[in-house]
């Protein structure tokens, strides 16, 4: 199995590609070097969109630097991946950790390759590119679903877009404490 083989297969049929990650059996040490690899190549695609594109506009995380959204990426994946294993045992599944840690990783690294491909679109045809970013938003979380129902062993595509939504407020909880806590100007929403 190779890089490209399998970017397709995740694009083409998502529970697929995830039982062949799955079936790597991965070391905690692998997923752990794939983590990092995903929050480096993230902090620097987002330093190169802010030279190439301006400030990033994250309504999410407003003007951080990019060591600071790397922190930020850093506790919003662990987090997440915490929140889905409880949420993912109430809804009837369960999973070792690293084997989730390491399905997100992946997905994170196709979100990367997805991001690449849109901030080169919007030089060549910037409309195309929101257009392709929304699409790609949607269809990514078709994508997590699969993985998420896969990873966790659910039994139904609607289990697992509910360890999705609690485990995405569970990840923004801990998000929102960390940034009052380190980052406090970041949550002002005065404008005056």
């Amino acid at each position: 199995m190779n890089f490209k083989d399998l970017l397709v297969e995740t694009i083409v049929n998502p529970a697929s590609a995830a039982r062949r990650i799955m079936a790597l059996n991965l070391t905690d040490e692998v997923v752990w070097t794939g983590f990092a690899l995903n929050v480096v190549l993230s902090v620097l695609l987002y330093a190169g969109q802010s030279v190439l594109l301006g400030d990033p506009s994250n309504a999410l995380f407003p003007g951080l630097s990019p060591a600071l959204f790397g922190a930020f990426l850093v506790v919003l994946q662990l987090s997440y991946t915490a929140a889905s294993m409880v949420a993912a045992r109430w809804m009837g599944g369960d999973a070792e950790f690293g084997t989730i840690l390491g399905l997100l990783v992946w997905l994170r690294i196709v979100n990367i390759v997805v991001q690449v491909i849109a901030i080169a679109m919007v030089f060549v045809i910037a409309p195309l590119a929101v257009l392709f970013n929304f699409a790609a938003a949607l269809y990514g979380l078709y994508v997590l679903a699969h993985f998420t129902k896969e990873g966790f062993g659910l039994s139904s595509l609607g289990k697992s877009a509910g360890v999705i939504l609690l485990a995405g407020l569970g990840a923004m909880i801990a998000v929102l404490i960390l940034m009052g806590l380190f980052a406090p100007t970041i949550l002002e929403t005065s404008n005056v």
